[in-house]
């Protein structure tokens, strides 16, 4: 092998020019570089919408009154760009649910602007450093109603307790999706919580309420 390279009429050591070109890449090309770059940031991932949302919920975080039935729930986190870092202040959330039962506020599914009194839904506005929460309790499980369009194969099928989010922000693509909780044995069998594992949080007990954490993380619109 040549020990030396030419160099507009200069003979120079090899070793010489490939260390002065690593120098100039800055590591570039080691190993770790290589790994940084194949670690991307995981986006909060899509759900369906469901048959029970309606428009023009009330801006509030407490949803559930103080005489509601169920265990209390305080969810919290924080909301981000898609990398990871940049958080995204006056987000609007929307969150709606079924109550400890299992039932919704209506018994339309599908009429999205039923007049109605609101019950467990509301919408908030992330701060300026993209936090937000809200207060409720912890929402029942309930079967699939029957003749519902799309959902017809899945009549009857018990859903496992979740939350219901639509989440916008000027600069990024809506997201709509749905939280649920590790350990509930019917996330196993559920179409769609079984396929998103990331979207299941853990609880803890805080006095009498059970707090969870979920950050949501947005793709960019451009």
């Amino acid at each position: 092998m040549n020990d030396f390279i030419s160099i507009r009429g200069l003979s120079l050591p090899r070793r010489m020019v490939l260390q002065g070109i690593a120098s100039l890449l800055g590591g570039a090309f080691a190993p770790g570089a290589f790994a940084a770059g194949a670690k991307s940031c995981r986006l909060t991932e899509r759900d369906i919408i469901g048959p029970y949302y309606r428009f023009g919920v009330p801006f509030q975080t407490k949803l559930a009154g103080p005489n509601e039935p169920g265990e209390r729930l305080i969810i919290s986190g924080k909301v981000y760009s898609s990398d990871c870092r940049s958080r995204l202040p006056n987000t609007l959330i929307e969150i709606w649910q079924a109550n400890s039962a299992g039932l919704y506020d209506t018994d339309k599914p599908g009429n999205f602007t039923e007049h109605a009194d609101f019950h467990l839904r509301g919408m908030m506005l992330s701060d300026q450093q993209g936090n937000y929460e809200f207060e409720t309790i912890m929402p029942g499980r309930y079967p699939v109603p029957p003749n519902l369009p799309g959902l017809e194969k899945y009549a009857g099928l018990t859903r496992p307790a979740h939350i219901h989010f639509r989440v916008a922000e000027s600069l990024h693509v809506p997201l709509t999706t749905q939280l649920y909780f590790k350990d509930d044995p019917y996330i196993a069998k559920d179409p769609w919580a079984s396929r998103k594992p990331s979207l299941a949080i853990g609880l803890k007990q805080d006095g009498k309420f059970l707090r969870g954490t979920f950050d949501l993380v947005l793709a960019r619109g451009f």
